[in-house]
């Protein structure tokens, strides 16, 4: 009998909204394992390899996909803003000091300097916002609009972070059109469909860690 009105009590509480994770061992413990899948996700590649055989310039042509955008997403879903914001943070300040090179070009201060690094700060804005937005909201569109608003806060900040970067070193106008290409236009579809797979399996796990949450 105690222990099922604890089952409801939890249920309950998880289903008001705007109620945020409480501070306890549990909630260390999902922020660490959230930092260590975003360290994680840095450094795995998904290859996909396309057969263009109608084009004789670009016969087959590999595409390697990094999922840290689905993984932030993950992150704001499972966590919330409050301590999505938290998880994402710790990363980021472990990757600026020199002794935990956790982002892909490895680590330090100067990685600030890096085009890419404009990413990965967008990842605090991305995560708070898309957090906000699929919080509470459990409709398809909703949560396509939580995913949507992440991916281009993050394109859009990562894109403007490295023009200035390309600025400043006289980078030549194909060279930032082609960086822009690679590192965006060419992978924001699959970080929408990975990015919303990795929101509902989000939903899914929050539910099953509701009492350790």
């Amino acid at each position: 009998m105690i222990v099922n009105k604890r089952i409801k009590n939890g249920i309950k509480k998880y289903h008001k909204p705007n109620v945020r994770i409480k501070f306890c061992l549990g909630t260390i413990a999902l922020v660490s394992i959230c930092v260590m899948l975003l360290i994680i996700s840095t450094f795995t590649q998904i290859k996909f390899n396309f057969d263009m055989t109608q084009t004789e310039l670009l016969s087959y042509l590999k595409f390697e996909y990094i999922p840290q955008i689905p993984a932030v997403l993950f992150i704001a879903a499972l966590l919330g803003e409050f301590w999505g914001l938290a998880a994402v943070l710790i990363y980021i300040i472990m990757g600026l000091t020199p002794f935990f090179p956790v982002f892909a070009l490895g680590g330090g201060l100067s990685y600030v300097f890096q085009y890419n690094f404009g990413y990965i700060f967008a990842y605090l804005f991305a995560v708070f916002f898309a957090a906000k937005q699929i919080k509470n909201n459990n409709s398809i569109l909703d949560i396509l609009l939580g995913v949507l608003y992440g991916i281009l806060i993050i394109h859009i900040i990562g894109i403007l972070y490295m023009f200035i970067i390309a600025l400043l070193r006289h980078d030549s106008v194909d060279f930032i059109f082609n960086w822009i290409y690679y590192q965006s236009l060419s992978k924001i579809l699959y970080d929408v469909v990975f990015g919303f797979i990795a929101v509902l399996i989000a939903k899914i796990v929050r539910k099953l860690l509701w009492i350790l949450i």
